[in-house]
Parts: C-alpha cells; sequence; structure tokens
C-alpha cells in the first residue's frame, strides 16, 4: 500500500485495532469509523450535503470497495436523507470493524482477515495486521501533531477529533508522558475545528453528528459497565 494516502476511516480503524488480536476494545464505537467514512465520501465528491444537512450522491461511484459500497447505498434511497439518517443506518448496518473500513487495508495486505469461532458457536472476523508500515507512519504522524507542535491540516484536524471523541487519543501515545500533553492538544484541536472555514463548510454536519452519536454511545456503554 506504498504511497496509497489512508482515508481517515482508515485510519480510524487501524489505531482502535489491537494489532495482535485484530479486535477493538470493549468501549469503541463504529460510529468513529462510520463518521470518517462519510466524511471521506464527501472528500472525494461522491457525495454532497446541502444547508438543510441533506446527502445526495454525486459523481461516479468512488474506486474504493468500502465507499463506493456506501455510496451505492445513498445513490438507490429515492429520497435525500439526513447526514444522522445516514449515520445511523450505517451503524445498524456496520457494527464491527470488518466492514467497509477494512475492505482495501485488506486487499492491500495491511490488515488479515480472519474468521474465528466463540465457544464453539458464535464466529467473528478478526483483523490482525499484516503490514506494519502505514500504521507505523500514521502514528509518527499524529505524534508530530499532538505531542511534537506540528499544525495539523484539515484532514488530521478531522481525524483527531473523531479519535478524541472515540477516547482513542490516550491509546494512541504510548510514553506516559505523552499522554496528558497530547489529550490537552487534541481537546484543543477538536475545539478549534468548528472554527477552520474548509472544514465548517464541507464536514460539519458529519463530524458533528459523528461526535454528538460517540458521545451517546460513551454514556450508554460507561452507564452499562457500572
Amino acid at each position: 500500500m506504498a504511497g496509497t494516502e489512508l482515508l481517515l476511516a482508515e485510519e480510524v480503524l487501524l489505531v482502535a485495532l489491537d494489532d495482535e488480536a485484530g479486535k477493538t476494545g470493549w468501549s469503541f464505537s463504529a460510529t468513529a469509523v462510520n463518521g470518517a467514512l462519510l466524511c471521506d465520501l464527501i472528500a472525494c465528491g461522491a457525495v454532497d450535503v446541502d444547508g438543510r444537512k441533506k446527502v445526495r450522491a454525486t459523481g461516479t461511484p468512488p474506486a474504493h470497495p468500502g465507499l463506493r459500497e456506501i455510496h451505492e447505498l445513498v445513490a438507490a434511497d429515492r429520497k435525500q436523507r439526513s447526514i444522522s439518517h445516514w449515520l445511523s443506518t450505517l451503524n445498524w448496518k456496520f457494527t464491527r470493524p470488518d466492514g467497509p473500513a477494512s475492505r482495501r487495508l485488506v486487499a492491500d495486505g495491511v490488515l488479515r482477515l480472519e474468521e474465528s469461532t466463540l465457544l464453539g458457536l458464535f464466529t467473528y472476523n478478526r483483523l490482525p495486521e499484516a503490514d506494519p508500515g502505514p500504521e507505523r507512519a500514521l502514528r509518527a504522524r499524529l505524534h508530530g501533531v499532538l505531542v511534537g507542535g506540528a499544525e495539523p491540516d484539515a484532514h488530521d484536524a478531522l481525524l483527531v477529533t473523531l479519535l478524541d471523541a472515540a477516547h482513542l487519543v490516550r491509546p494512541l501515545l504510548t510514553e506516559p508522558g505523552d499522554r496528558k500533553a497530547g489529550t490537552k492538544r487534541a481537546r484543543a484541536i477538536a475545539k478549534g475545528l468548528k472554527d477552520n472555514p474548509v472544514v465548517k463548510a464541507q464536514y460539519e454536519a458529519a463530524v458533528a453528528a459523528a461526535v454528538t452519536s460517540i458521545a451517546v454511545t460513551s454514556v450508554v456503554v460507561t452507564s452499562g459497565s457500572n
């Protein structure tokens, strides 16, 4: 996958997955990945969002297999639905990591798709890492933004905002001394995202819906674990 730019959704998934086990943590919300997928569709021009936050399929289907899958869902709907509707639909349809965001990562050999059995009764897919290169480069770039003082572009600001909402910033920073400063920096980036005119014009509805949904899911999960 050398030279190929990762999607937001692919980056969120790589951070969320345990490299060896190929699974996400108990508190992980698929909303972070699905919200990122909607942002990726907007970024590549496959959909646009109007002033009423309605989503419309535009242009030709994307080459990326996961984005094409979602583009087809949007294009097949005879009504224009809201960004919140599509986020809810994706959250219902794709609840596990082995969804659209994993398609290219598996095809390109970054992740390996393995079927496992639980108690001899239930089967589920794991996604252990096969090629660590893309994730290493991603983590190095994010470390530069969160700890090294590098200014994020619009893409990385979106990514950090989604990671922060999904509680994935602390696990991203392996050095204990980096976590406090990195988490504080992530919150500042997320807060400042709404003031970025490029992000505001193109992604505000998708990010707002994703962050809100992640927050609600986090409250439910936390309450249920007490």
